[in-house]
């Protein structure tokens, strides 16, 4: 079980060898807290230093008991507010809070999915990100499953994820990950993936919407933007999963979109429920009955992007709205609800809009296609060059562009309220 460090020690005298072998990385941040976690190749004791931006005087949160794997909580901040940390004189970083719910300030989003497989893709897919946010930084990081491949084990993780995302992206950003059938090894059990030893999910509500109770899945209200991550691959104590529509995770998510009023809403998961990429929506079963039993729920609760991986492309349907039958059932003429003002450009009046749907599947991993490719119900799609997504969310317009390997932004649409 994880232990929270919350001792608070008023010296800076604290020392601790430097053999940190993963890490830091930021988890559960919220408007007032954040979750520091790293691991030490032996048993050391923890201590964060932190500074305000702008001011001098640190403060230090420390433990003398000795562990391997750290994870302290740093208490007492203000939202959408600059600090600096240490965790030791070379491990260093930095942060902003998370702003409270409503906050109408623009907000960046990276979401990054299929990842966690060393190849040139996932290089070129970093280094196209890493330049498009160069004059404007991103405040989280979403990931959509399959995290470390082949089975999300400590040592793919390890190798594949932090070994490639440490330096550039996990001491600085907000992570809010969701797992795939990858980072199970084709189980169903939350027992087994190290993924729930790695990572602390904020479960009590703290960094908004209903508490989950859970690590698999949970929401954050990120200014005007409510996200939820839910888990594809979790059964509860009855054998339910979320796409047979009941069940705790079900019932949770329910309860959860219909608490919220934020502006805008992003549920983000594994396998989504069209695609024609290296994955099937039409046979197979969990991608069909997340269509047929999970999308009413989307759509009664008006929720603006649905975000998954899984199938290895890039793949965006137009505002969808009672389209749960098979790819050839798709009728644009009464299951696409949208006004645009220019081409992928809408505006949401009161009637409302579809939902948009996106797998967006190649961090690393790529290609596919599946019979039928590509979607009848889609706007655009790539097989052929990986890609990550930026998404900037104000109180009125939320902006998403699809940042390919190539650096080209290849696709983009907003919406505006």
């Amino acid at each position: 079980m994880k232990k929270i460090l919350f001792l608070l020690l008023s010296f800076s005298g604290f020392s601790q060898n430097d053999q940190i072998v993963r890490g830091p990385y930021l988890q559960s941040m919220t408007s007032e807290s954040v979750l520091i976690q790293w691991r030490t190749a032996s048993p050391q004791s923890s201590q964060v230093t932190l500074v305000t931006k702008g001011e001098k005087k640190s403060r230090v949160i420390a433990d003398t008991n000795r562990v391997i794997d750290h994870i302290v909580k740093v208490s007492g901040l203000s939202p959408t507010k600059s600090y600096t940390y240490s965790i030791s004189p070379k491990h260093l970083g930095s942060f902003h809070t998370k702003p409270k719910a409503g906050d109408p300030k623009s907000v960046r989003i990276w979401a990054l999915g299929d990842f966690g497989y060393v190849s040139p893709n996932q290089k070129a897919v970093i280094n196209a990100i890493k330049n498009y946010t160069v004059d404007k930084p991103i405040d989280a990081w979403i990931w959509l499953g399959d995290n470390a491949y082949n089975n999300g084990k400590e040592e793919e993780y390890q190798q594949h994820v932090f070994d490639v995302y440490q330096t550039d992206f996990l001491p600085n950003l907000a992570l809010y990950p969701s797992p795939g059938n990858h980072d199970y090894a084709g189980k169903h059990d939350a027992s087994v993936p190290p993924y729930f030893n790695i990572f602390s999910m904020p479960t009590k509500g703290e960094a908004g919407g209903v508490p989950s109770n859970s690590e698999s899945y949970y929401s954050v209200d990120y200014g005007s933007l409510h996200l939820i991550s839910i888990d594809t691959e979790i059964r509860d104590a009855a054998g339910n999963q979320v796409m047979d529509g009941k069940g705790d995770q079900f019932d949770w998510l329910a309860k959860d979109l219909a608490a919220n009023r934020l502006p805008f809403t992003i549920v983000y998961f594994h396998k989504p429920p069209y695609s024609k990429g290296s994955h099937n929506s039409d046979t197979e079963a969990d991608m069909k009955n997340m269509r047929e039993k999970v999308n009413p729920l989307f759509e009664k609760y008006n929720v603006d992007l649905v975000l998954a991986g899984h199938s290895h492309v890039y793949e965006r349907t137009k505002p969808l709205r009672g389209h749960f039958g098979l790819n050839d059932t798709f009728d644009e003429a009464t299951q696409v609800v949208a006004t645009e003002k220019a081409p992928n450009q809408y505006v949401v009046g009161k009637k409302g809009q579809g939902v948009i749907y996106v797998v967006n599947g190649s961090g690393s991993k790529l290609g596919g296609k599946m019979p039928g490719f590509p979607l009848k119900s889609a706007v655009y799609v790539n097989n052929e060059v990986g890609g990550s997504m930026i998404i900037d969310v104000s109180k009125s317009k939320f902006d998403a562009k699809w940042v390919a390997a190539d650096g080209q932004v290849r696709d983009q649409f907003v919406i505006e309220k």
